[in-house]
């Protein structure tokens, strides 16, 4: 392969893999007991896609040909869930990967009306909302952050939620998605 046609390979593998990272995932994490173990197999499954793009055949659904790396790669670890708490035959995985696989453009659609929702909040509640979903934060950081008493906080982000999902709820029903 010349070096042009490989760096252009390159540059394909990277926009695809960026673009679909999130809906990947999604497809991972469904099926996998936490965010860090989906966190690491995500990895994995990059590290395969990569391994293997000179097979990806331009054209056909990077989407799904990613996600099938993926389902193999969870399956492999599989054994390493076996002493969770919550365990799934493989009819079940099988039928969870199906679901995930099924709605990653719904989910797509749904996490970009939260972001333009996210965008629309005042400032003082959007800072609130994201310290409290960030990693290894809770709502007593949240609270502590805003000035707010734990009482106070958490009628905040109840408010907050409503309407975030109001407004995602209205936004994907004026764009037509489920």
């Amino acid at each position: 392969m010349s070096d042009a046609r490989e760096t252009d390979r390159q540059k394909e593998l990277v926009a695809l893999i960026t673009r679909h990272q999130r809906r990947i995932f999604s497809y991972i994490y469904a099926m996998v007991p936490d965010r860090h173990a989906a966190d690491d197999l995500l990895q994995e499954t990059n590290l395969v896609i990569c391994e293997k793009f000179s097979e990806f055949r331009p054209g056909t659904d990077f989407v799904a040909w990613a996600c099938q790396i993926a389902h193999w790669r969870v399956r492999n670890a599989r054994q390493k869930f076996a002493r969770s708490k919550v365990i799934f035959n493989q009819d079940v995985m099988e039928a969870v990967a199906a679901t995930a696989a099924s709605m990653g453009k719904e989910l797509d659609a749904r996490h970009e009306a939260l972001e333009h929702c996210l965008a629309r909040l005042h400032p003082r509640d959007r800072e609130m909302m994201l310290t409290r979903y960030e990693p290894g934060c809770g709502v007593a950081e949240a609270a502590r952050r805003s000035g707010r008493s734990m009482h106070a906080a958490y009628k905040a982000l109840a408010r907050i939620r409503k309407l975030l999902f109001d407004c995602v709820t209205a936004r994907l029903a004026a764009e037509g998605t489920p």
